[in-house]
């Protein structure tokens, strides 16, 4: 071979009967361009595009889905292959109860909401199975599904007793294309700006945790904001410790957080976290995954030990905008600027995530959802009609947000969990 290229798929994903299912090859090829290579995907059933690999099945079953890669004079260059592992829905013979965590890209509540949706509504495209004994719980609240997920957090940041942002009381014009921009206080200290509320946003201590929140004044751009008029702070307030620490103990404890939200019980853990790993290195490309996973199994073995009953399922990263939506959000600064750095991260977390769930001490309660597939990173996030030059009128899609995805982009993520929930209520 001429050159190698990886094939990065999972050792299999679930589908469900009459669900149609789309394995986009941007996430799954390692690559800057996988177009330039010709991509064939060899399956009994399904069809192959140019982009993508698509199946509606009608039954169940188990199908050997292979990915081929050949260079421009019919080199194979590349391979991969993957179970396509196909239920039919059933209605869960008792009450399931599920827990979603995460960060920024849970935290407006919009893939458990369209998930709990497909699994408990009848209604709505596409339709709702009507499992009326499944529940989505939590603290926070969208749509009728609880979940837990805040901006900015990580692994590490659910087992600790206070976290290092604050939210700011404030009249704004901030909008998506601001996520992630840089101000600095009337101290010099720097703040990024995470969450944008409508009176109120959420900034995250740039440089370290130990520096002081202002209580007034106001917040000066730095950097990467579309809209930069100052921030003037009507009141702050630092951001709460972790939902799971109860201040009795001064422990993380879930039995406490489930009696202060009214939950009897969780059957199912989902848990999306990693993307904020990698903001404290300067270049992407650098394996930065074993901290991350060192951070993981510590929660983890906390849920597991207080929760002995409780699946935990891991979800893979989704890789990031790839029309403009990184340098719109983090300028032409490592890390985040670097769009393959990036993908390359998220391609290793996510094959060092499906690595540790196979490991014994965990193979029996952890599971691996890869999403980076199942996610069509080219339309999945924000954008605009922007001019191609500033000298011309035409105009082309350009993406606003690198990592945050659009309302169909969450969908997306929403189809995966699907699939593995269904797949998971019929074992239980």
């Amino acid at each position: 071979m001429n050159e190698n290229i990886r094939v990065i798929l999972p050792e299999k994903y679930d589908l469900v009967a009459g669900d149609t299912f789309q394995l986009f090859y941007r996430g799954v090829v390692m690559a800057p361009n996988p177009y330039v290579y010709d991509i064939v995907s060899l399956c009994e059933v399904g069809k192959c595009f140019p982009r993508y690999f698509e199946v509606c099945p009608e039954k169940e079953g188990r199908y050997t889905l292979e990915i081929l890669i050949y260079d421009a004079n019919r080199n194979l260059i590349g391979k991969g292959s993957t179970v396509l592992d196909v239920a039919a829905a059933k209605r869960p013979s008792k009450p399931i109860s599920v827990l979603c965590i995460g960060d920024s890209l849970t935290n407006q509540g919009k893939w458990p909401a369209e998930c709990l949706r497909r699994i408990a509504d009848t209604d709505g495209t596409p339709a709702g199975l009507g499992f009326d004994n499944v529940s989505f719980v939590g603290g926070c609240r969208y749509l009728g599904a609880g979940f837990e997920a805040y901006g900015g957090w990580m692994w590490e940041t659910y087992c600790l007793k206070s976290v290092g942002g604050m939210w700011v009381t404030c009249g704004h014009d901030k909008t998506t294309e601001d996520q992630h921009s840089v101000w600095t206080d009337e101290n010099g200290n720097r703040w990024k700006l995470e969450t944008i509320e409508k009176d109120r946003l959420k900034m995250i201590r740039y440089d370290d945790r130990s520096y002081p929140k202002p209580n007034g004044g106001r917040l000066v751009h730095v950097s990467n904001a579309a809209n930069r008029d100052d921030i003037v702070i009507n009141s702050t307030r630092n951001e709460t410790f972790s939902p799971f620490f109860d201040p009795e103990t001064d422990s993380i404890d879930f039995k406490a957080y489930f009696r202060r939200n009214g939950i009897d019980k969780v059957d199912i853990i989902y848990i999306l976290l990693g993307g904020n790993g990698i903001s404290d290195v300067t270049d992407p490309a650098k394996n930065c995954c074993p901290n991350v996973i060192k951070n993981a199994k510590v929660f983890v073995d906390i849920i597991h030990e207080q929760l002995p009953d409780a699946k935990v399922v891991i979800l893979g990263q989704v890789l990031p905008s790839q029309n403009g939506g990184m340098g719109s959000n983090y300028g032409a600064v490592r890390p985040y600027c670097d769009r393959y750095g990036i993908m390359t991260y998220m391609f290793e977390l996510n094959l060092q995530y499906e690595a540790w769930t196979k490991e014994e001490k965990y193979r029996d309660f952890v599971q691996f959802v890869n999403l980076s597939g199942q996610f069509d990173s080219e339309n999945g996030y924000p954008e605009i009609a922007k001019p191609v030059n500033i000298r011309s009128s035409k105009t082309e899609p350009f993406g606003i947000n690198g990592l945050h995805p659009n309302d169909e982009g969450y969908m997306q993520i929403a189809d995966a969990l699907f699939r593995n929930l269904v797949h998971i209520c019929n074992e239980l």
